[in-house]
């Protein structure tokens, strides 16, 4: 799920201040080890697990040009499995799990922005494992369902600098076999196309419900008479009535504690107790007061900042009230979020830190593009796990390439979505430049 603040972004900043992100340097290159030491939940302090490997660069080396190289490769905790199930994706995104054991995969595409339906790119697709491999890998366990759906780059759309693709975004497999899916198909002169699409159990559009902002992450009530939906546009929680659309404003999000709007992105329903969780990813604020211990002096001038580390959280909202308390702080780029049964929550922050915008204008479909991490630091990502039981946290896995999402399916097994951005597109990797790959992990013996 690509998070866009798009409405506020072009209100607050203004072209001027944009323009002047040309290539944005940092003063050393953050980890996820030095920059979310404050991360809590329950005021419990995060341990990460024993990792099989780790190859990690110095915390002094610069963050400039394409010299980058990410902090460190894919790590996952002893006894865990992480498998690449499906590879070669268009930025997917939300993933569904039906009752035969099928995955609904949304696509965001390869965000051209394309005018004409049928150059359009996002899609939905059903991968069944027909032959028992547990990999999704043959051509002929995909069957797709949607096809040209809107996809667009904010780089360029919004003109944010940063390589961040949306479209399709978010899925959920209804009790009785239908299917949710969530477009954001971007605002322009007109207004903006933000659509829930339901579908039966063979793919059959049965409906569109139309509204009025994207809606980042999507989850069913505990009834499934309704869905909680994010907006990031507008800061806010909802609920859609599944009988006759309606919609029910929950909560709107007060800025974070650095003074960046809270960007809600992805969220997950908590069946233990009916609470909404609600990762705020963070957004723009300007180098000023708290944000500014955070950057260089010298970059203490009331630029604008895309991110700033730990300042995003985890979020329980009660969705009768609109109450909010916090449930996971001192995050970084906080995506996505996921309870299963028994109350464990799983956390997705996609990336470190902020690095390298592009400038105005630029081509991501160019071939001789340098390596860059386009927004934000390449394979910074992880998955957390914080136990019900109040345990210490558990990274299960780190190192991955811009993580957006996180579902956990029936069997307990999760999965996860990684590789956001222009689809090949050379980024730096952990052993040299490299280019960006949708995938879907499953990581499975975590408990």
């Amino acid at each position: 799920m690509t998070i866009s603040s798009t409405a506020r972004i072009v209100t607050k900043i203004g072209l001027p201040a944009v323009a002047c992100l040309v290539i944005l340097a940092c003063s050393g290159e953050p980890s996820f080890d030095d920059t979310t030491a404050a991360t809590t939940r329950a005021s419990t302090t995060t341990t990460p697990a024993t990792t099989t490997s780790a190859t990690t660069t110095p915390d002094s080396a610069p963050v400039t040009g394409d010299s980058i190289e990410p902090s460190t490769t894919l790590t996952v905790p002893e006894m865990l499995t992480v498998d690449v199930v499906i590879t070669d994706m268009e930025n997917p995104r939300g993933v569904g799990v039906d009752a035969e054991g099928a995955l609904l995969i949304a696509e965001a595409g390869y965000g051209e922005d394309a005018d004409h339906p049928i150059l359009r790119t996002g899609r939905l697709t059903r991968f069944q494992d027909l032959d028992g491999d547990g990999h999704f890998l043959d051509p002929r366990e995909a069957e797709r369902w949607l096809d040209n759906l809107y996809s667009f780059n904010s780089v360029n759309k919004y003109e944010t600098g940063r390589d961040e693709v949306s479209g399709a975004t978010d899925v959920l497999v209804h009790e009785d076999g239908r299917v949710f899916l969530s477009l954001d198909g971007g605002i322009d002169q007109s207004g903006g196309t933000f659509i829930l699409f339901e579908l039966d159990e063979d793919g059959t559009v049965l409906r569109e419900i139309n509204q009025n902002s994207n809606m980042t992450g999507i989850g069913f009530a505990p009834d499934q008479r309704s869905v909680y939906a994010t907006q990031s546009t507008h800061n806010s929680l909802i609920e859609i009535g599944l009988d006759y659309g309606d919609v029910r404003h929950i909560v709107t999000f007060e800025d974070l504690h650095s003074g960046q709007q809270a960007v809600p992105a992805g969220l997950g329903v908590d069946l233990t107790t009916g609470d909404v969780l609600v990762a705020l990813f963070s957004g723009v604020a300007k180098a000023e007061g708290e944000a500014c211990r955070f950057v260089p002096e010298a970059m203490c001038d009331g630029r604008y900042l895309p991110l700033i580390p730990t300042d995003a959280k985890v979020v329980r909202v009660d969705p009768a009230t609109g109450s909010v308390t916090d449930e996971v702080t001192g995050l970084t780029a906080a995506v996505d979020v996921a309870a299963d049964s028994a109350g464990n929550v799983f956390v997705v922050e996609m990336a470190a830190d902020h690095a390298q915008l592009f400038h105005l204008g630029a081509d991501l479909f160019v071939a001789d593009l340098p390596a860059l991490h386009g927004g934000y630091i390449r394979f910074s990502g992880r998955v957390t796990m914080y136990p019900a039981d109040g345990g210490d946290p558990r990274v299960l896995a780190e190192g991955l390439d811009q993580p957006t999402n996180v579902t956990v399916a029936p069997d307990g097994a999760l999965y996860v979505s990684t590789g956001q951005g222009t689809p090949g597109r050379p980024i730096p990797g952990p052993e040299g430049r490299t280019e960006v790959v949708g995938e879907v992990l499953r990581i499975e013996g975590y408990k």
